[in-house]
């Protein structure tokens, strides 16, 4: 028993120094870790997505959902199998004893849309964002879809038709009127000001000049 209680006193100081943070190799793995790229590709087959992580040095790991990925011989991490409409946040830790990584990734993975390209969205590919886009925010469904349609030929399509309507429709005697009075009343109006202070000046000036003032 005494001999068990001396070899964990005498292994307390290497977890310790296991753990200490080494913060001025924590600062160099942070000024690498700028240099990390990644590309995001889809596979229609599986339907998921993956996630390749370039420039990882050597010391570097990741971890995604408390899984750790170890860089290959070329300095990548591939992140496999991730799901439509995942948020998707990867962190990348340094061998310096420290808790906190140097880099995260976070990506928000979009859905692939089923219908782009289909029968359903034939004449509305310029018309309806689920038709004109093969990635999407939210999960196309063949209701959603057809909801999409409908919404567009009964309310899009109708206040088209009634614009179209009141263009091609005979003005009335009101319409006229109103038009003319736009047109012209505002001009009318300012000569008939302007006759009226012209002839109230010429009346001033003919009863001044009529009684030698």
């Amino acid at each position: 028993m005494k001999k068990l209680v001396l070899v964990i006193l005498l292994l307390i100081p290497f977890a310790i120094n296991a753990e200490e943070c080494d913060k001025n190799k924590h600062k160099e793995y942070i000024n690498l870790s700028s240099n990390i790229t990644y590309d995001n590709n889809y596979s229609k087959s599986s339907n998921n997505f993956t996630i390749t992580i370039y420039n990882i040095f050597d010391g570097m790991y990741a971890k995604y959902n408390d899984k750790e990925y170890k860089p290959g011989s070329d300095n990548t991490i591939i992140v496999d199998r991730i799901s439509s409409g995942s948020k998707v946040s990867i962190d990348i830790y340094g061998n310096d004893g420290c808790s906190s990584s140097v880099k995260r990734i976070i990506v928000n993975e979009p859905y692939y849309n089923n219908f782009y390209g289909s029968v359903e969205c034939q004449g509305y590919e310029k018309k309806l964002v689920m038709c004109s886009s093969q990635f999407t925010s939210e999960e196309v469904t063949k209701s959603l879809l057809e909801k999409a349609i409908y919404n567009y030929d009964h309310n899009i399509n109708q206040k088209t038709t009634k614009d179209n309507v009141q263009e091609n429709e005979e003005p009335t005697l009101f319409d006229r009127l109103n038009e003319f009075f736009l047109n012209w009343g505002i001009k009318i109006t300012l000569g008939i000001i302007s006759t009226i202070l012209s002839l109230s000046l010429f009346s001033n000036k003919y009863r001044k000049v009529k009684h030698g003032i």
